[in-house]
C-alpha cells in the first residue's frame, strides 16, 4: 500500500484519477453573532435566551416515530414550517433548523451570524423568528431558524430542500436513527435520562460509547492502528471524512482511488481525495472497508472547542442503528449485518 502522502504528489493523481463525483457534508456550525443588518442598521436586541439557539420541543406524546425519506444518501424530513409543507436534510451536525431562503426569503431578520461547515467559512446566515414547526405529532412554537442559501443542494439532488433539521431540535429526547427501516425514533425521558414510555423497547446495542466534547455535536472515539481519534456522528454527511492531519500510521490505512468534490452546506467546493479505509475500530465493530475523504477539519475543531479527527457519515451509518442519549452523555450502536 502506497503512503498517502506520497499521493499529493500531482503526478501519482493524474495517473490514478478517475471520474469524480460530489460528495455532500451539510454539516453548519453558528458562531458568535455581531453583525449588522442588510439594511445597514443595527440588530433589534435579543434576549439571552434568543441569543444562544434554542429549541423547545413540544407534543402530547412519550414516544413518537418519525419516516424518513431518501434522496441520494441524504435523509429527509416531512415537516411543515408555518404552514409550507416540504423536506428538510436531518442533518445532525447542523446546529439547529436552517431555512433555504428561496422560500423563506420575506422573513423580518432578527440578526446574523458567521456559519462554518466542513469546506471553511459559509458566509453570514440570517437569524429569523418562525411562528410553528410541525412534523407529526412534534411541534415548536416562536422557533428561531437561520435562513441561508440551500439551492446547491436541491440541484445536487434533484430535490425540493425547505432547509436543515438540526441536532438541536431533537437533543432533549433519547433519540434513535434507524437507517435499515427508514425511522427517526424519539422518546422523552427524565432528568436521569430514561425512557418514559413503559412499553417501548429499551434499547439494545452490541455496544455503547461515552459522548466526548461538547453537547451540540455528538462526537465518539474510535480506533485506528492503534491511534485513538474523536468522529463527529454527522447524518447530512454523505461519506465519511478523515482529518489529512492524522498521523502516517492512520492515514496509511486509506487506499486513494481517486480525486473528489466536497461541497458543504455553502455553495463553495473543495477538491478532496476519496478512497477506502481500513482496519476502524468503533466500540466492538471492526470495519474492514469503508468509503472516506481526506480533508482538513482543524477549523470545525476550533469552533466545537473540541479536537475532530473525522466524521461519520452516511456510508458508515447506514450499517448500524444509533441511539443517542445526551442525559447518560452515551452513544449506542446496534450493527445490521455480521460483516462490513
Amino acid at each position: 500500500m502506497k503512503r498517502l502522502s506520497s499521493l499529493f504528489s500531482p503526478f501519482i493523481l493524474k495517473k490514478r484519477r478517475l471520474t469524480a463525483g460530489v460528495w455532500l457534508v451539510l454539516l453548519v456550525v453558528l458562531t458568535d453573532s455581531g453583525f449588522g443588518l442588510p439594511d445597514g442598521s443595527s440588530p433589534a436586541p435579543l434576549f439571552p435566551d434568543e441569543i444562544i439557539y434554542r429549541a423547545e420541543p413540544l407534543g402530547d406524546f412519550e414516544s413518537l416515530t418519525i419516516p424518513l425519506k431518501r434522496a441520494g444518501r441524504l435523509l429527509l424530513i416531512e415537516a411543515t414550517v408555518d404552514g409550507q409543507n416540504g423536506n428538510f436534510v436531518f442533518d445532525t451536525g447542523a446546529t439547529g433548523l436552517v431555512l433555504n431562503r428561496t422560500y423563506f426569503r420575506d422573513y423580518h431578520a432578527m440578526n446574523q451570524e458567521t456559519a462554518n461547515g466542513i469546506t471553511g467559512q459559509l458566509g453570514v446566515v440570517e437569524r429569523v423568528k418562525v411562528d410553528r414547526v410541525d412534523i407529526g405529532g412534534l411541534y415548536y412554537l416562536r422557533q428561531t431558524a437561520d435562513m441561508a442559501d440551500l439551492g446547491h443542494i436541491e440541484n445536487q439532488r434533484g430535490a425540493k430542500i425547505l432547509g436543515l433539521f438540526g441536532f438541536d431540535m431533537i437533543k432533549a429526547f433519547e433519540i434513535e436513527i434507524d437507517f435499515g427501516n427508514n425511522q427517526l425514533r424519539l422518546h422523552r425521558t427524565d432528568k436521569k435520562g430514561t425512557r418514559l414510555d413503559d412499553q417501548s423497547l429499551r434499547f439494545g446495542g452490541d455496544c455503547t460509547l461515552p459522548v466526548v466534547g461538547r453537547r451540540d455535536v455528538v462526537i465518539v472515539e474510535g480506533e485506528i492502528e492503534g491511534k485513538k481519534l474523536q468522529f463527529c456522528i454527522d447524518t447530512g454527511a454523505e461519506t465519511n471524512a478523515l482529518s489529512s492531519r492524522a498521523d502516517d500510521e492512520v492515514l496509511n490505512q486509506v487506499t486513494i482511488t481517486r480525486r473528489s468534490t466536497l461541497r458543504g452546506a455553502g455553495s463553495s467546493r473543495k477538491e478532496v481525495l476519496f478512497g477506502s479505509l481500513g482496519n476502524l475500530i468503533i466500540g466492538s465493530r471492526k470495519f474492514g472497508s469503508l468509503d472516506v475523504v481526506i480533508t482538513p477539519l482543524n477549523h470545525l475543531s476550533e469552533v466545537y472547542g473540541t479536537r475532530i479527527d473525522g466524521m461519520l457519515g452516511f456510508s458508515f451509518l447506514e450499517h448500524c442503528v444509533v441511539c443517542i442519549n445526551l442525559k447518560k452523555k452515551e452513544v449506542a450502536f446496534k450493527f445490521l449485518d455480521n460483516e462490513n
